[in-house]
C-alpha cells in the first residue's frame, strides 16, 4: 500500500512540474513585427509587415470591425507569414480600423499597432457567357464592299469572310456597328480571322456602345463617307475600351476577355485604326458576340 502511494505522490510531482515548465511565463516576450502597411486594392485592404529574425513571435492576430455591417472579426496568422488579405470589403464601408498585436507560444501578448484603411470599389462578378444570335442584316459598315458582305460575319462559315472596301478609298477607321438584339451589361466576343494568309486583319480596336443607331444616318451599308473622317460622338456613343494586338494568323481565332460596358447598351461599334499589314482595309472570317450577366456589389 505505501509503494501504490509513493507512486502516486511521484507522477502528482511529476505533472506539477511539467505544468509549471508549460507555464505562459516560461516563454520569451513575443518580438515584435516592424514596418506595417495597410494596401487597399478592389474589395479588399492588404496588410503587410516586417516578420522578426527570432523565433519568440508565434503568431500574428488582426482584429477589426465592420461598422456597416455591425460584426466584429479576429484572423491569426503564423509567425511565417508578412501579411493578411482581408477580402469581402466594399468601399462603401469606409475607413476600417485594424488592430495588429504580436503573441508567442504562450498566448502572451506583445505590442499592439493601430492601423487605418479603405478598400477600393469592389470589383464586378460574371455570370457564364452567353452567344447572342446575330442578324447578319443588322450589321453595318462604313467602307462596304459588295462581293465580300458583312452578313457573312455571322454565318458560320469561315470562307465565306467579310472585306472592306478596298478598291475605292474609304480613310480608316473602318467601322462595324452590330444590333445586339438586346441590351447587354457585359460582353466577350470570338473574331477568327479569315483562312488567306495574305489578308490584312484587325490589329487595334476602340470599342464603342450606343443606346440605339440610325441606319439611314450612319453607315447604312451603301453609301461612301468619301473618305471623310466621321465623328462618331454624334451618334451617342461611349468608348467603353481599346483592344491591341490582336493577332495576324491565318484562320486564327481571338478570345477576348468580358468587357464590362459602362450601362447596359444594346449596339456595339468595333473602330479600326490599324491592321495586322498596314492597309487602309481588313477582313474577317467570322465573328461571335457573348453577353455576360454583371453583378455590381456596390
Amino acid at each position: 500500500m505505501k509503494k501504490i502511494l509513493m507512486a502516486m505522490y511521484l507522477i502528482g510531482g511529476l505533472a506539477m512540474l511539467f505544468s509549471c515548465n508549460d507555464d505562459s511565463s516560461s516563454y520569451p516576450t513575443p518580438s515584435d513585427i516592424d514596418n506595417l502597411k495597410a494596401t487597399p486594392g478592389p474589395g479588399q485592404i492588404t496588410l503587410s509587415w516586417t516578420t522578426p529574425a527570432d523565433e519568440n513571435l508565434y503568431y500574428v492576430q488582426v482584429e477589426y470591425s465592420i461598422e456597416a455591417t455591425g460584426k466584429s472579426y479576429r484572423k491569426q496568422v503564423s509567425q511565417y507569414a508578412s501579411e493578411l488579405v482581408i477580402d469581402n470589403l466594399l468601399q462603401k464601408y469606409g475607413e476600417i480600423d485594424f488592430t495588429v498585436q504580436v503573441f508567442n507560444r504562450g498566448n502572451t501578448a506583445g505590442p499592439s499597432h493601430q492601423i487605418t484603411a479603405q478598400a477600393e470599389k469592389a470589383s464586378p462578378t460574371f455570370g457564364t457567357p452567353v452567344k447572342l444570335t446575330l442578324d447578319g442584316k443588322k450589321i453595318w459598315t462604313n467602307a462596304p464592299f459588295p462581293t465580300r458582305p458583312v452578313t457573312t460575319l455571322v454565318d458560320g462559315d469561315i470562307t465565306n469572310f467579310f472585306h472592306s472596301q478596298w478598291q475605292t478609298t474609304v480613310a480608316m477607321p473602318h467601322y462595324l456597328v452590330i444590333d445586339l438584339g438586346e441590351e447587354v451589361s457585359a460582353i466577350k466576343f470570338r473574331s477568327t480571322n479569315t483562312n488567306r494568309p495574305a489578308d490584312s486583319s484587325w490589329k487595334t480596336i476602340n470599342l464603342y456602345t450606343s443606346d440605339d443607331y440610325n441606319p439611314a444616318q450612319w453607315f447604312d451599308g451603301v453609301k461612301f463617307i468619301n473618305g471623310d473622317s466621321v465623328d462618331i460622338s454624334q451618334a451617342g456613343t461611349h468608348k467603353e475600351t481599346t483592344l491591341t494586338e490582336l493577332p495576324d494568323g491565318t484562320s486564327e481565332v481571338y478570345n477576348s476577355e468580358i468587357i464590362p460596358l459602362s450601362k447596359p447598351s444594346r449596339y456595339l461599334w468595333f473602330e479600326v485604326t490599324e491592321t495586322t499589314k498596314g492597309t487602309s482595309y481588313f477582313a474577317l472570317g467570322e465573328l461571335e458576340i457573348y453577353k455576360c450577366s454583371m453583378v455590381v456589389p456596390e
